[in-house]
C-alpha cells in the first residue's frame, strides 16, 4: 500500500437500544468487534485501533490483533472517541479510516475501494442513505479537524464541510449497521 492510514474502530457506545454489549455478538465463530478487527488488518496490517468505552472490561480481554484506546469520556458521544482515537495514532501517518463496529456487512474490497481512492490529500468516503459517512479515510491535514469535534454527530461535521476535496464511494452496504435486535436478526438472515 502506497500510504501510511491508520484505522480506527470506533466501539465505545452502550449499545443502549440494542440493550446489551453489541460488538460481541458473534457469528462465524466470532464477535462482530472482531471480524470488524481483522477485515482491517487485511488491508492495513498493524495500523488498527480499536476505541472502547462503554463495556471495555468485557469487551478487551476479547478481541486480539487490535491497540485498543481507552475513552473514558465515551457518554459525550461519537465525536468523544473520534478525538481520543486521533489523538492516540501516529502522528505521522497520512490519514486515518474511521470504521464503525457494527457496520458488518463491509467486506475486504469495501475497504479497498476507498484505500485506493485516496491520494494522500483528499478524503474519500462511503456514499449511502443519500449522504456521505463512515466508513471514510481523512488525510493527515484534516485530523486537527477531526480532533476538535464535539456532540454525537462523529465525523459527519467534517464531511459536510464544502471546502474539503472529497471522493464518494458508492456504499449501500454501509447503511446496515447493527442498533437493535431487530437489525441483528436481519444480518443473519442476510447471511444465509
Amino acid at each position: 500500500m502506497k500510504h501510511n492510514i491508520q484505522v480506527l474502530i470506533l466501539a465505545a457506545g452502550a449499545a443502549s437500544r440494542f440493550g446489551s454489549a453489541k460488538q460481541l455478538l458473534e457469528y462465524h465463530g466470532k464477535s462482530m468487534l472482531q471480524h470488524c478487527i481483522d477485515n482491517a488488518n487485511v488491508v492495513c496490517r498493524d495500523r488498527v485501533s480499536v476505541v472502547l468505552g462503554a463495556n471495555r472490561e468485557r469487551i478487551e480481554p476479547l478481541i486480539s490483533g487490535a491497540r485498543i484506546i481507552h475513552n473514558n469520556d465515551w457518554q459525550q458521544g461519537l465525536s468523544s472517541s473520534i478525538v481520543v482515537g486521533v489523538e492516540n495514532i501516529d502522528p505521522c501517518c497520512d490519514g486515518v479510516l474511521i470504521l464503525l463496529a457494527d457496520q458488518t456487512v463491509l467486506t475486504i474490497d469495501d475497504f479497498k475501494l476507498l484505500l485506493n481512492a485516496f491520494d494522500g490529500d483528499n478524503t474519500v468516503a462511503a456514499y449511502y442513505a443519500g449522504r456521505c459517512g463512515v466508513p471514510a479515510i481523512f488525510p493527515q491535514s484534516l485530523l486537527p479537524d477531526l480532533a476538535a469535534l464535539s456532540g454525537d454527530s462523529g465525523a459527519k461535521t467534517v464531511l459536510q464541510r464544502p471546502d474539503i476535496n472529497i471522493i464518494e464511494i458508492e456504499l449501500d452496504r454501509a447503511a446496515m449497521d447493527i442498533d437493535t435486535p431487530e437489525d441483528w436478526a436481519q444480518f443473519l438472515e442476510s447471511l444465509h
